[in-house]
Order: C-alpha cells, then structure tokens, then sequence
C-alpha cells in the first residue's frame, strides 16, 4: 500500500497501529500494510471500529500485528481480542475476497495458479498486459 495511505491510518488509528514503528523483532506491522491500495477502504472501516472499541476498553486495547493479502484475501491479525473483534474481522476479510485489491471495484473472487491475485477485470489485464 502506498506510504500515505500507511501513514494516514496510523496517524488516525494510533491505539491500533502503535506497533506499526517497532522492530521486526517485536512484530511483523513494521512491514507495514503488505497490500494493494485498493483494500485501504475495507482496512478504514474495520480501523475505526476497532479504534471505538479500543477507546471503550483502555485497559486491553486490540492492537495490529500484521496485515497482509494471503491467497488473495485479506489476513488482518491482531492481539489481545474478544470474539466481537473476531467477527469484524472475518467480516473484512470475507468482503476482501470479492473486492480488487488494488483499486477496490468489486471482482469476480480470487483466481490464479501458483500464486492467488483477487483483481477486476481491468486491473488483471492491466497486469497481464505488464
């Protein structure tokens, strides 16, 4: 994902991303959103509910471990969290898998051999075509 977009979620997320600057030894969110700019949507929308909960429940805040697309979907992991987290976040990542990871139109679901790609139509020509 882009550096602004990465930027701008922690800076409107700081209680979900604080581990966004540690070390690689500390937590894989120092590799940042691994991406297409295309889910920064869906990532916004599942931030801002989990934020809400974190600011109901300081004293276990959920806070982002690693998020990343695996076999074409979103893989949102995270620590400490109850199952109401837990719902939201199947929720995201089940609307990942028909939605183009990078530009965000809906697609058709994931396809591809050997490595899995969840783009529209226009986008997977567009890298076909690279």
């Amino acid at each position: 994902m882009k550096e602004e977009l990465d930027r701008k979620l922690c800076e409107d997320f700081p209680i979900l991303y604080q581990q966004r600057g540690n070390s690689m030894q500390q937590t894989a969110m120092c590799w940042g959103f691994e991406h297409g700019d295309g889910w920064e949507p869906l990532i916004r929308e599942l931030s801002e509910k989990i934020e809400t909960y974190n600011k109901e429940h300081p004293d276990n805040p959920v806070e982002a471990t690693q998020i990343k697309e695996k076999y074409g979907s979103l893989r949102f992991y995270v620590s400490n969290y109850p199952d109401k987290i837990d719902k939201l976040i199947d929720e995201a990542e089940t609307k990942s898998e028909t939605t183009c990871e990078l530009c965000g139109k809906e697609s058709k679901g994931i396809s591809g051999k050997g490595w899995y790609v969840n783009y529209c139509d226009e986008c997977l020509k567009r890298k076909n075509d690279e």
